[in-house]
């Protein structure tokens, strides 16, 4: 596979005189949380960080001891004023209505990171920032490379390192999916790949293409878009989305090589950071639910043991909620099954599933509002999801196989990956029956090969290390 190495660089305890670090996220729980993880251990490591990010996520932010700086406008409250109007389309329309809300949101982005370098240069004026932006939130920064006027106090935009928490935002001349079911096909000729690329430009994206930069002009960018990608430019049409995977002095795509396709053509500031290992949930404040002794009973039981059930977990983000996408069938394809306990987490604190299913919550069905994966991944078996990136990469740390079927945003492209890589068994992106979930459940238990494979995957992320890939990025910006 052709891809660049991360840098090598030792790391090392930081002082007063190094940059400070200034971490932005988009204001989602999926795209924030991963950042909070690695905000922790920059600051473990004696980082000085500040964070902008979402006014909901202060608390979250402010208990990893960085110092929090809100989000301005449209691109703090989005999911409330935009999300409730607009929502996220589905097959074609994915990633142009991931794009409309890119672009309703990157003057408020771009004033929000223009506010948060000038308090940085206020209260320190004469230490270097450097900014650790998740991808999502990147096209103000983006736009400060294009041109934007810098704040007070800058000559020229901060050095920065890109961490990608979805699926990479490039336009390859190798292999394209659009975020859709088009299965890795490394035979396929490239001027296919390069006419695929500028029908889409000229019809699905176009709108996105032209709004975003209708976008960068309010915002006083003139420079074109492609200035960001070079001459790769001149060799297939970009997204508009692809300007947040190139505008950093690094992009790490935060999971390891074997869950990626083989792309030659990654751009020179490309590199893999690795999967996230399992974060630190259990607190000493954490108080284990009742329901979770059968579990933790379930567990110690020999693993040969005719009574010892199988735990199957199932989930579908913060997102993508209707339940009746995974979660409810998943509970209805395996309801009475006596070798097999579901547990259902519904990821929203204090929602239940009262009047959703046709009868009481069968026997062998825990349902629970909001709980940590990682306490529930321990133990499970299999893990059903509709394929948020986050679950995604839990399932890799713990070695957990999965059943995937995703709809929206890029769950599609995630069950393919999945796929791809071994460890899942994909639905696909239509609707699916009770009896395909059980069915996809029943697949992963009775061959081997989905665990062999899941273990796997566990011990090369294991070895890549990405939190320290990390920091040595960041250092070797310094």
């Amino acid at each position: 596979m052709a891809y660049n190495e991360p840098t090598r660089k030792e790391s090392t305890k930081g002082d007063s005189k190094d940059p400070i670090i200034l971490v932005q996220s988009f204001v989602a729980t999926g795209h924030t949380v991963p950042l909070l993880q690695i905000t922790q251990h920059l600051i473990q490591r004696g980082f000085d960080i500040y964070y902008l990010g979402g006014t909901q996520f202060r608390q979250a932010i402010e208990a990893t001891g960085a110092k929090f700086i809100p989000f301005i406008g449209l691109c703090d409250v989005w999911t409330d004023d935009w999300m409730s109007k607009y929502g996220f389309g589905s097959d074609l329309d994915i990633m142009p209505s991931i794009m409309r809300v890119q672009v309703a949101t990157l003057p408020s982005s771009l004033e929000s990171l223009r506010r948060a370098l000038s308090i940085l240069r206020d209260r320190e004026p004469d230490r270097e920032v450097i900014i650790v932006s998740e991808i999502a939130i990147a096209a103000g920064l983006a736009a400060l490379r294009l041109g934007a006027p810098l704040p007070d106090g800058y000559t020229k935009p901060p050095k920065s390192l890109g961490i990608n928490i979805v699926p990479p935002l490039w336009t390859s001349v190798d292999f394209n999916d659009f975020w859709l079911d088009i299965p890795y096909d490394p035979n396929r000729d490239r001027k296919l790949n390069v006419l695929m690329a500028k029908l889409a430009r000229e019809g699905i994206h176009k709108e996105a293409w032209d709004s975003m930069n209708h976008a960068l002009e309010m915002c006083s960018v003139f420079k074109p878009m492609e200035t960001l990608f070079g001459d790769h430019a001149k060799m297939i049409d970009h997204r508009a989305w692809d300007i947040t995977f190139a505008c950093h002095d690094k992009t790490l795509q935060m999971c390891i090589p074997s869950l990626e396709y083989p792309i030659s053509d990654w751009p020179p500031n490309f590199a893999f950071g690795g999967t996230l290992p399992p974060k630190a949930w259990h607190t000493p404040e954490f108080v284990f639910p009742d329901w979770f002794d059968r579990v933790r009973e379930n567990s110690a039981k020999d693993v040969t043991s005719s009574s010892r059930r199988k735990i199957v977990a199932v989930a579908q983000g913060t997102l993508a909620i209707d339940w009746e996408n995974v979660l409810i069938p998943t509970i209805q394809g395996l309801a009475g099954r006596e070798d097999i306990l579901v547990i259902a987490i519904l990821c929203i604190k204090g929602a239940t599933l009262e009047g959703r299913l046709p009868g009481p919550v069968p026997d062998n069905t825990i349902v629970v509002d909001y709980f940590p994966y990682d306490a529930v991944i321990e133990h499970a078996d299999v893990f059903v999801s509709n394929g948020s990136y986050g679950v995604f990469s839990h399932c890799v740390a713990h070695g957990v196989p999965m059943v995937l079927s995703g709809r929206t945003e890029d769950k599609i492209a995630l069950g393919m990956r999945g796929e791809y890589a071994g460890f899942a068994f994909n639905l696909g992106m239509e609707q699916q029956t009770p009896e395909a979930f059980a069915r996809g459940v029943d697949t992963i238990l009775s061959d081997p090969k989905y665990k062999t494979r899941a273990m796997q995957l566990r011990a090369e992320a294991e070895k890549f290390d990405a939190l320290g890939t990390v920091e040595r990025e960041l250092r070797a910006l310094f």
